[in-house]
């Protein structure tokens, strides 16, 4: 059975595009077929999977149908059909991985989401999903850093939402919107498969007193949210974000491989035999 994933902070610079990158490849790694769907304008994810195409300017406008539909035709048209909805896949050069892009004229989403008052726009990405999330075993989402209808599309369609946190206010003040909107959406709507997974840190360093004091205060707040898996600080990352490139392609044996690998197993995600390959992996 197929499960939603989704990554969210409302804030930015907290390593979601990054972590939904690492996670998906190590995932199609594992023989499981993957696709990411990227909710963010900023189009980051795309370029990293080498599916991004800039927009002439008549396109983000909308006064000429692009040659390629992405994640912005999903929500304009509201898509509803196998046909359509299969045309936004792109195949990734790493196997396994798929992937529904974005780019700069998804910018427009929520004023054409506006624009059309019928139908619930709280479940057109729900909608479209459930026509192929069987062909799957698990897709993720990379949520822009906004509180919106997006986000809210989102949730609707997760079953599990998690949450990278760098260890500082403005981050925790994102981390406390997620939870917010998450028990909102649940209690509003009475959705009881959306779980709030928990936070994890990225860009840890480890060592460090603040490291230690600051994770402690998200441990006492928290509890059983907080993963017990730091992402460590690597340049690594850096590089890569920088370079667009998939990771397992570009450095292969790095902290952050390791440290993915067992924020994965930690999720529970995975079944027992695709756990023990995974642990043998990283000789753990």
């Amino acid at each position: 059975m197929c499960k939603v994933i989704s990554i969210i902070n409302n804030k930015g610079g907290v390593g979601k595009t990054t972590s939904t990158g690492i996670i998906a490849q190590l995932l199609a790694y594992l023989g499981k077929h993957v696709l990411i769907v990227d909710l963010d304008s900023q189009s980051n994810l795309s370029m990293m999977l080498g599916q991004y195409e800039e927009d002439s300017p008549d396109v983000i406008e909308g006064l000429v149908i692009p040659e390629h539909p992405n994640i912005a035709e999903l929500f304009k048209y509201r898509y509803r059909d196998l046909g359509n909805v299969t045309k936004l896949i792109r195949h990734t050069s790493v196997s396994n991985l798929d992937i529904i892009p974005s780019s700069k004229r998804h910018k427009n989403t929520q004023l054409n989401i506006a624009k059309n008052e019928t139908g619930n726009n709280n479940v057109i990405l729900k909608r479209a999903l459930s026509l192929i999330r069987d062909s799957y075993d698990f897709i993720l989402i990379d949520n822009a850093p906004a509180n919106d209808i997006l986000t809210v599309n989102s949730l609707f369609i997760s079953d599990l939402v998690i949450v990278p946190v760098r260890l500082e206010g403005f981050s925790y003040k994102g981390l406390r919107e997620t939870i917010d909107t998450l028990l909102y959406i649940k209690d509003e709507h009475d959705i009881e498969s959306i779980k709030f997974g928990g936070a994890f840190i990225t860009q840890a360093e480890i060592n460090t007193n603040i490291y230690k004091a600051l994770k402690s205060n998200y441990t006492d707040e928290l509890g059983g949210r907080f993963y017990e898996t730091p992402i460590r600080k690597d340049i690594h990352i850096s590089e890569l974000e920088t370079n667009f490139t998939p990771l397992l392609e570009y450095c292969p044996n790095t902290n952050a491989v390791f440290d993915y690998s067992n924020l994965i197993l930690e999720l529970g995600i995975l079944d027992d035999k695709t756990s023990a390959m995974l642990r043998r992996s990283i000789g753990a």
